[in-house]
């Protein structure tokens, strides 16, 4: 089975000359957050600078992680909304430049925000993905919902047949699932199926969200990703260190544990 590796990267750190040859070296391309101070800031020759660079490193792929800060899809109050409508759909107007495989988006449900009501989660979060998905359609590119406070994937699985739109997958993180839910990590990725299109890998010890390198807390990702092709899946492979020197231990304990798998 082959594997796409990728590595988040905040976009300002794919402008140091230096980043994206480290990347190159390492066998990974970048999953790139804009966040919205660097929306704002972005202008046409900075993007086109760092997709050039990108190009010219010889990384073939990459992905998107939009924004999320303070952001609300299923938002009851309608300014609100429409911002993160908005900020997601910057996002998805910066794919033709880079070409990435997808966009990754959160879907923002949680029990306690939203009282235990997902119904009204679900309302709001319909209108603004079928926006979101209406851009990404013209811009060719798919958006990943990834789960976060989520306890169950019912509520993702349940938006992305709302949307009714092909664009639409999926993006497991297992370090939330761990923290967030009771259910098996396995189950997750059962229930995404092959419309899983991308996992975070990183670790934590059920207390907090470390962002550790696989292997230094308690997730057996190996079972995860044999899971993963079990229910017809293989999805980029981005990890997420929150450390300059975890990563280089991140994808080398990644690719340690893709070497154990047929």
């Amino acid at each position: 089975m082959g594997w796409t590796i990728h590595c988040t990267v905040p976009f300002p750190m794919l402008e140091k000359e230096d980043t994206p040859g480290r990347l190159s070296r390492a066998g990974v391309g970048p999953e790139i957050y804009f966040s919205g101070s660097t929306l704002d800031r972005l202008t046409p020759e900075s993007a086109g600078a760092v997709a050039e660079s990108l190009r010219a490193a010889g990384i073939a792929t990459t992905t998107f992680h939009a924004p999320f800060n303070d952001l609300c899809p299923g938002a009851r109050d309608e300014e609100i909304r429409r911002v993160t409508v908005r900020r997601l759909r910057q996002a998805v107007a910066l794919a033709p430049l880079f070409r990435p495989l997808g966009i990754v988006m959160h879907g923002g449900y949680s029990d306690w925000l939203f009282d235990f009501n997902a119904e009204a989660w679900l309302a709001e979060a319909k209108r603004t993905f079928s926006e979101v998905a209406e851009a990404a359609e013209g811009a060719g590119v798919d958006v990943y919902l990834e789960n976060v406070f989520d306890d169950v994937p019912d509520h993702l699985l349940r938006l992305r047949a709302a949307v009714g739109s092909r664009r639409l997958g999926f993006c497991f993180d297992a370090g939330h699932a761990v923290l967030f839910s009771r259910l098996p990590v396995q189950k997750w990725v059962s229930a995404f199926g092959p419309e899983l299109r991308e996992m975070h890998i990183h670790d934590n010890r059920g207390l907090r969200d470390d962002h550790l390198p696989a292997g230094e807390g308690s997730i057996n990702f190996r079972g995860l990703l044999l899971a993963a092709g079990d229910a017809g899946a293989t999805p980029v492979l981005t990890v997420e260190p929150h450390r300059e020197e975890h990563f280089q231990r991140s994808v080398a304990s990644l690719q340690a544990i893709l070497a154990k798998i047929p």
